[in-house]
């Protein structure tokens, strides 16, 4: 496990537990279920079962393990309809994760006035080699918060900006405009207007080499090769001195995105309970558009919970999006980084 996740499990009372170590099982018994200890060796007491049944284990689940320990950050583990393999986690695991994803956002915002002033002098290197490919690739990752391209994708047939092909891209002459159009995860179609100059110049150099690839570079020796996501994101390690990848660029900007909707668009307008659930499915939808994914994954993976519960209650300030922009950033993205300073001192 991941060493800021045993942290905060601590910090929140939780104990990291191993599902293969569980002493609880359910069985089927006549149309039901029986709750009892794997072993046998002792009865089940009343209190146990009162909280295995609070845990809402669905009755479909077989397989079922349950966690003997109250505060174990995993209570319960079983096979669905389908085979899959889900968890129940206790009530405060989402507290734990959200305040590594917290951790992470910052971290990610800290470095990135960093990252860009690397990438924007990488990408004004005389040789198309390692650096100067990858560059622009962050660039392009950065500008349209774009995937950023494992094999394993690509193999289904989906893209990232490490395997797009230099099909996917339209260039207009004298770097007035480009436009990529490439089917992404789930098979959904992409399309993405550049209007970036040194982005398209850098793209247009590097289109030149040999491949059907459009990123490559040529390493020591005049040997080509394709860039891929992992180097990438060895790049972007290396670039921002700090811990981050490809990914934390689309949970910052679906975030930013997320923010910006609630309180620009939004504001006080939304001043009843039903108002503010639509206006909450308003921002998801204007997340998805940005990150080109669904509302429902946008919310779950790309937008940070507490701008969610904090406009919920009420509590979103307008005032973060006011003042001076931080040295790198937007006025968005200052205003994301106030809000999570403040989630983070919380």
């Amino acid at each position: 496990m991941d060493k800021r996740l045993a942290f905060h499990a601590e910090r929140f009372g939780l104990v990291v537990v191993d599902p293969e170590e569980f002493l609880i099982e359910r069985r089927p018994r006549g149309r039901g279920h029986t709750i009892c200890f794997t072993a046998g060796d002792r009865p089940m007491t009343e209190e146990i079962k009162k909280r295995i049944k609070a845990l809402g284990i669905p009755p479909a689940w077989r397989d079922v393990r349950i966690c003997l320990e109250e505060n174990g950050h995993i209570q319960a583990i079983g096979r669905d309809e389908k085979d899959r393999v889900q968890y129940r986690y206790h009530t405060d695991w989402l507290n734990v994760r959200n305040a590594v994803k917290t951790e992470r956002l910052l971290r990610f915002g800290k470095s990135l006035p960093r990252l860009r002033k690397r990438i924007s002098r990488d990408m004004r290197r005389k040789e198309v080699d390692r650096r100067a490919a990858s560059a622009t690739a962050a660039r392009l990752v950065d500008i349209a918060a774009m995937r950023p391209g494992h094999e394993k994708y690509a193999e289904d047939g989906g893209r990232g900006v490490a395997s797009l092909t230099k099909g996917d891209i339209r260039l207009a002459g004298n770097g007035n405009g480009g436009q990529l159009k490439f089917m992404g995860k789930s098979s959904k179609l992409n399309e993405i207007a550049i209007s970036d100059r040194r982005l398209l110049g850098s793209i247009g150099r590097i289109r030149k080499l040999k491949g059907k690839r459009l990123f490559s570079f040529k390493e020591t020796g005049a040997k080509r090769r394709n860039l891929t996501a992992p180097v990438l994101n060895e790049y972007l390690r290396e670039a921002a001195e700090s811990k981050i990848s490809a990914k934390d660029f689309r949970t910052f900007h679906g975030s930013a995105e997320a923010l910006r909707f609630l309180i620009d668009e939004v504001g006080g307008t939304a001043d009843t309970e039903p108002k503010r659930k639509r206006a909450v499915a308003a921002a998801m939808r204007s997340v998805s558009e940005r990150l080109r994914n669904t509302p429902a994954v946008a919310r779950a993976s790309y937008v940070h919970p507490e701008i969610v519960t904090a406009f919920e209650e009420q509590r979103l300030d307008p005032a973060l999006l006011r003042g001076r922009e931080r040295d790198g950033l937007n006025r968005v993205e200052t205003g994301l980084m106030r809000f999570l300073e403040e989630v983070a001192t919380n």
